[in-house]
């Protein structure tokens, strides 16, 4: 389903706005049209999908509060991707991650 063309125009190119419905939401629970269903749905909908997404929302907000994120000396950041079992990145993320010492309590 996630490579169909049926489902999806041009489903090899990056497009992310294909997942935003009405108004500008992000819809995974499939109840607007069932194309991408990371939690399931209907009767086998995972119970807890909130409490994940809550939870890994909060972890990359950390991440990104606590740490400056920057390409290394010399590169940019190369978003080519590949097609393997779902669409990933041709060549590895590489950043430089350096803490932010102001955000830093102790």
């Amino acid at each position: 389903m996630g490579l169909d063309p049926k489902v999806w125009e041009d489903p090899m190119e990056f497009k992310p706005e294909r997942f935003l419905v009405n108004n500008g939401v992000f819809d995974i629970t499939g109840r607007k049209g069932i194309k991408m269903m990371p939690f399931g749905a209907g009767k086998r909908m995972c119970p807890a999908y909130t409490l994940g997404l809550l939870h890994l929302e909060y972890s990359v907000a950390n991440l990104i509060w606590y740490f400056n994120w920057t390409p290394p000396d010399g590169h940019d950041v190369d978003l080519t991707e590949k097609a393997e079992f779902t669409i990933v990145m041709m060549n590895p993320l590489q950043a430089k991650i350096s803490a932010r010492t102001d955000k830093i309590t102790t």
